[in-house]
C-alpha cells in the first residue's frame, strides 16, 4: 500500500472535461486521444484501489501536472491544478504498456475491465466454497444412524425413498459452522429442496409446485408433486418441455394454488414441530427465480433456516462461475435422472445433487 501519488485516469479526465469550455470541448478530445498525451513514459499506470479493491487506471501526479500544462497551452485555457487525495491509497502497482496510438490506449482499458472481471469472479466462486463447506459440514452434523424409535420410524404420508448413506469424516472437520448452528443440526437436520414450474409464455401462471424434504434422523426423502388445476389448459412445449404427468415418486396432486400453497405450508410447520431445535435448509437449483415465487405465495419458513443453491455450490465443485443447469449436473454426476421439468422430479433430483455435493466435498477434504 502506497500513498497516493496518483490520481485515478478517469478522474483526472471527468475534471477536465467539466472544466473546459463547450467550444473547447472537441479541442480537449483530441488532445486527449493524441500521441503528445498518451505515448509518454511513467505517466500511466494500473494498480488496485485499496478502498474498493478494484483495478484502476492511474496517472501520476507529475503526469497530470505536465498534461494541464500542455493542454492549457494547446488549447489557450489555463486549467487549473488537480490535487491529489491524501487519503487514497494503491497496491500492485505497474506501469502501463507503451500507448503509441488511441488503440492500445483502449486495450490497456479493456484490459483493467476484464482483470476486474476475473478477479470477481474468483471472489464470487470463492464464497460459493465457503457456502459448500457450510453446506457439507451441516450434514456432518446432523445424526448419522436412522433412530430405533418407532415413533420416530413412521414416515409422513408422502412417497419415500430411502436416501443412500455415506461414511462421512470426523466432526474434527466442522470449523464453517457457528456453535449454535453445530448444536441445532445435531438434534437433526431438515433439508427441503422445492421447484416451481411456469407458463412459459406467463411465467406469473404457476403450473406446478415440487418439493422434496430429506430428514437426516430418518434417511428418507419425502416427495410431493402439485399441479395448479386453475392452469390445466396451459401447456409448454415451445421453449421447456412439459411433463406435468411424468412424476416418477408418487401421485400427482392436482389442487387449485391456494391448496398447493397450504399443503407446502403445512409439510413446512408439521416439519419445524418434529424437530423444533433442529436447523432447516431451503434448496433450489439455481435459488433466485423459486424464492420470487415463494414469497409471492406468503411462505412462512421455520425461524433461522438457512439456503443453498445447488447451482452455485456445483461451481464450486468445479472452481468455475459459469452455471450449469440441473439435468446436466446430474448427467456430469452420473446421478440417474428421468423427466426433468416435472416440478417433483426436479425437487428430488434437486435434493440428491445437494447431498452428493455435500459429501463428496466432505470426503475430498478428508482426503487433503
Amino acid at each position: 500500500m502506497l500513498p497516493s501519488s496518483f490520481l485515478k485516469l478517469n478522474t483526472a479526465i471527468y475534471e477536465w472535461t467539466k472544466e473546459c469550455p463547450p467550444d473547447l470541448k472537441r479541442d480537449l478530445d483530441m488532445f486527449l486521444a493524441s500521441n503528445d498525451f498518451l505515448d509518454r513514459p511513467n505517466i500511466f499506470f494500473k494498480g488496485i484501489e485499496d478502498s474498493s479493491k478494484k483495478w484502476v487506471a492511474l496517472i501520476s501526479v507529475a503526469g497530470a501536472e505536465s498534461s494541464r500544462q500542455m493542454a492549457s497551452q494547446r488549447l489557450g485555457y489555463q486549467f487549473m491544478e488537480l490535487h491529489q487525495d491524501e487519503t487514497t491509497t494503491f497496491s500492485l502497482l505497474s506501469p502501463a504498456p507503451r500507448m503509441p496510438v488511441h488503440a492500445a490506449y483502449n486495450k490497456f482499458l479493456k484490459d483493467i475491465i476484464k482483470a476486474n472481471k476475473i478477479d470477481r469472479t474468483k471472489a464470487k466462486v470463492e464464497g460459493w466454497k465457503r457456502t459448500l463447506d457450510r453446506a457439507a459440514e451441516m450434514v456432518a452434523a446432523a445424526p448419522q444412524q436412522p433412530p430405533s424409535s418407532p415413533e420416530d420410524s413412521n414416515s409422513t404420508d408422502t412417497t419415500t425413498t430411502t436416501a443412500a448413506a455415506v461414511a462421512l469424516p470426523p466432526s474434527t472437520l466442522l470449523t464453517s459452522l457457528k456453535p449454535g448452528e453445530r448444536s441445532a443440526a445435531s438434534y437433526g437436520m431438515w433439508f427441503i429442496s422445492v421447484d416451481i414450474e411456469s407458463f412459459e409464455r406467463d411465467h406469473s401462471k404457476i403450473l406446478e409446485i415440487g418439493w422434496s424434504v430429506w430428514d437426516s434422523r430418518m434417511h428418507k426423502f419425502a416427495d410431493r408433486h402439485y399441479a395448479i388445476s386453475e392452469y390445466r389448459h396451459l401447456k409448454n412445449g415451445k421453449f421447456v418441455n412439459d411433463r406435468r404427468d411424468r412424476y416418477i415418486f408418487g401421485e400427482t396432486v392436482w389442487a387449485r394454488l391456494n391448496e398447493c400453497i397450504a399443503a407446502f405450508q403445512a409439510d413446512l410447520d408439521m416439519a419445524a414441530k418434529r424437530n423444533s431445535e433442529g436447523l432447516f435448509a431451503l434448496i433450489a437449483h439455481d435459488m433466485s427465480s423459486d424464492e420470487a415465487y415463494l414469497k409471492g405465495m406468503g411462505i412462512v419458513f421455520p425461524e433461522g433456516m438457512v439456503k443453498f443453491d445447488t447451482m452455485e455450490l456445483n461451481c464450486a465443485r468445479v472452481g468455475d462461475a459459469a452455471k450449469v443447469g440441473l439435468g446436466k449436473s446430474l448427467d456430469e454426476l452420473n446421478i440417474d435422472n428421468y423427466s426433468l421439468h416435472n416440478a417433483g422430479n426436479d425437487a428430488h433430483y434437486t435434493l440428491e445433487l445437494f447431498l452428493w455435493l455435500a459429501r463428496n466435498h466432505l470426503t475430498q477434504r478428508s482426503l487433503q
